[in-house]
């Protein structure tokens, strides 16, 4: 079992935060979320293409290839700029209860990493990212501006918001299937 369960990293001040919010409600696709089998998600989620933000989010794709290549080793296939990404939004008494990021449905590829950058403008209590390895762990410092990696297959939760706006943007890394 790898001793490291996630890693987590301050990459952008509060002006870069907004630019990339901009840029994001800018350019949101027309589509359904596919919640986890079995989870309880009441938050929001919206999707956007890599390619208007792919310039602002260079400290963000180095970050997670780099946590892969120090922590998880995992074969990763390329991230282009089709690739769409969650932006999901947690208001006031939103939650989402334990799960797992995996696609059964693909024959040749898994979702290896799971990396969610805070872009949150505004100041919020709960929303607490908690991992789950033996025990529950909560990921600290997952501040607005901070990145977190972990491998998709590890349980994890965000707890209820009791008050403010919580966003965050999610990349899933893919892979060849695990083996």
């Amino acid at each position: 079992m790898r001793s490291v369960l996630s890693s987590v990293s301050k990459l952008y001040n509060s002006q870069q935060v907004k630019k990339i919010n901009e840029v994001i409600h800018a350019n949101f696709l027309e589509s359904g979320d596919n919640p986890a089998e079995g989870a309880i998600k009441t938050s929001q989620v919206k999707f956007i293409r890599m390619h208007p933000i792919q310039s602002l989010l260079g400290p963000f794709v180095d970050f997670c290839h780099s946590t892969n290549n120090e922590y998880f080793g995992f074969d990763l296939l390329t991230l282009t700029s089709s690739k769409i990404l969650n932006y999901n939004t947690y208001n006031t008494d939103e939650e989402y209860s334990w799960h797992i990021d995996a696609d059964v449905k693909s024959p040749i590829r898994d979702i290896k990493l799971t990396c969610l950058l805070n872009l949150s403008e505004e100041k919020y209590v709960g929303g607490d990212l908690f991992l789950f390895r033996d025990k529950e762990v909560k990921i600290e410092k997952f501040d607005p501006g901070s990145a977190v990696v972990f491998p998709s297959f590890i349980n994890h939760r965000v707890s209820k918001i009791t008050s403010g706006k919580r966003a965050t943007l999610a990349i899933w890394m893919w892979g060849p299937k695990f083996r």
